[in-house]
């Protein structure tokens, strides 16, 4: 079990303190926040496709601001500047995480303002800070972004900032060194206005910003493998349909081949850094100008004779270092229902003919990017409201539990309940290493009773339409699919 991997505790995240940091910061390079992602490079895109800010008087309202002014057209005026002491309060005591924050425009045509980008470091943007006995802090953000929805990339390395109606400003103060001075009596958000002048009155105000994660909490104890260490004896468990540790020299036959696929039943690998959790595990390479890695089936009717409506599918995966080298994203493990009709590649979700929910790997981010030497993961699935060619699902639980590295064991379990017929109640949960990173309740994958859960579909595939620029691999172990929770392996 000390080989398992624990969970990402320190990338992008601000030291704990008095002040609530947050848990995935965003930065303002081009692939770092923009109007339609939280971060580019990652994927992570808004979830109701804009930028997501909160007034003072809470989600759904958006009234009260925590902060506005009012610029009339002939005021020459260039520092602006917004009481947002309220906003960085609440920041201060915890009552919110300090994800940043957001100046709308919520009435006239444009602004411009220097960006922390501005060589000039008096004209950039300051958060000031005044305390009870005299003290004053100014802080320069740590990011900040014009959110023009005319890009696609984010826009935060320019040295000015464009507000317009429909496009807003993001800002990030790191408040956490200053956590010993004790509360701020108040706090100024001052923003320099460039020499371009707009003739029309403006109103600013301000929101606090809201980063599309969660929290995960602390991982589930309840699994079924809780009672069996390393697995030993799991298939015999009343709730267990199939476990496979790969420990047989043979692959077992009760899983189907789809297209050929180079893989190998491996106990060690040196050369790629591979350490086993618990005995052999199954390499998977994606050779060199090629997309596919694996394609194993396990199908529910040819052995068990039906097809459940709910299933639990565990799995554990480890990374290679050169997986870092992929040129896009790709699909990995999940279940599915295509019956060879539909809901994978080229072929749309069809109610009466078949569904899809694979794993998901996207594209590591660029030399640069703060979760560089990472891979994000997620869902692919394809349902009554995706794309023809399939919705990713991120794992909004934590970004950071999305977030894995190269050369470390992840426990990943997909729990599904299908839909009733035509209607949105289906349930797809997905825990990494026992902790909830994807929980949904409104999926519709079919419209026919007669459609179920085939398969789980032990998918590695490389794209997209793009083939692997240099040979990949991967590992699973500790394959385990049931009737109720199974979680990671028992010590």
């Amino acid at each position: 079990m000390s080989r398992l991997a624990c969970a990402l505790a320190c990338l992008l995240l601000v030291p704990s303190s008095t002040v609530h940091a947050a848990r995935f910061v965003f930065h303002d390079r081009a692939d770092g926040i923009s109007c339609s992602h939280f971060d580019v490079g990652l994927g992570v895109a808004w979830p109701r496709g804009r930028p997501e800010g909160v007034d003072a008087s809470g989600p759904g309202d958006n009234t009260v601001p925590y902060a506005s002014q009012v610029i009339d057209a002939n005021d020459t005026r260039r520092v602006v500047r917004l009481n947002v002491t309220t906003l960085v309060h609440e920041w201060w005591g915890g009552r919110y995480e300090n994800d940043g924050l957001l100046v709308q425009m919520a009435e006239g045509s444009y602004l411009s303002f220097h960006s922390r980008e501005d060589s000039d470091t008096a004209l950039r943007p300051q958060l000031v800070l005044a305390f009870t006995d005299g003290r004053r802090r100014y802080v320069e953000p740590k990011a900040d972004a014009a959110l023009d929805c005319s890009s696609y990339t984010g826009l935060g390395t320019r040295p000015t900032l464009l507000l317009k109606h429909s496009s807003p400003l993001a800002l990030r103060f790191d408040l956490t060194p200053l956590s010993a001075l004790g509360r701020p009596h108040s706090a100024d958000l001052l923003l320099v206005r460039t020499a371009e002048r707009n003739a029309s009155r403006s109103r600013l105000s301000v929101q606090r910003l809201v980063a599309p994660i969660g929290s995960t909490g602390a991982a589930r104890q309840d699994g079924i493998a809780r009672r069996y260490p390393s697995d030993a004896g799991i298939a015999a468990d009343p709730d267990v349909l199939f476990a496979d540790g790969f420990d047989a020299a043979a692959l077992d036959p009760r899983w189907s081949r789809g297209m050929a696929a180079p893989s190998k039943r491996v106990e060690h690998d040196e050369s790629l850094r591979f350490e086993p959790i618990a005995g052999p595990a199954l390499r998977v390479t994606i050779p060199k100008g090629r997309q596919l890695g694996l394609d194993l089936r396990y199908r529910f009717k040819a052995n068990h004779a039906s097809e459940p409506d709910e299933i639990y599918f565990r799995y554990y995966l480890w990374f290679a270092d050169d997986w870092l080298l992929a040129a896009d994203g790709g699909k990995l493990p999940g279940l599915a229902g295509t019956y060879g009709m539909a809901a994978w590649g080229d072929r749309p979700w069809h109610g009466f003919k078949g569904w899809s929910l694979r794993g998901a790997y996207h594209m590591p981010p660029a030399g640069g990017h703060p979760a560089r030497g990472r891979v994000m993961l997620g869902s692919y699935a394809y349902h009554a409201k995706a794309d023809p060619l399939g919705q990713p699902l991120p794992w909004p639980g934590d970004a950071l539990a999305a977030l894995v590295a190269p050369g470390r064991w992840y426990c990943i379990e997909q729990r599904l309940q299908l839909n009733s017929p035509r209607r949105e109640d289906g349930i797809f949960q997905v825990w990494l290493d026992g902790r909830l990173v994807l929980d949904r309740n409104d999926l519709r994958l079919r419209d026919a009773p007669d459609i179920h859960i085939e398969e789980v579909w032990m998918n590695f595939f490389h794209g997209g339409a793009s083939a692997a620029p240099a040979d990949m691999h991967a590992y699973i172990d500790g394959v385990v699919i049931a009737r109720r929770y199974i979680g990671p392996l028992g010590r």
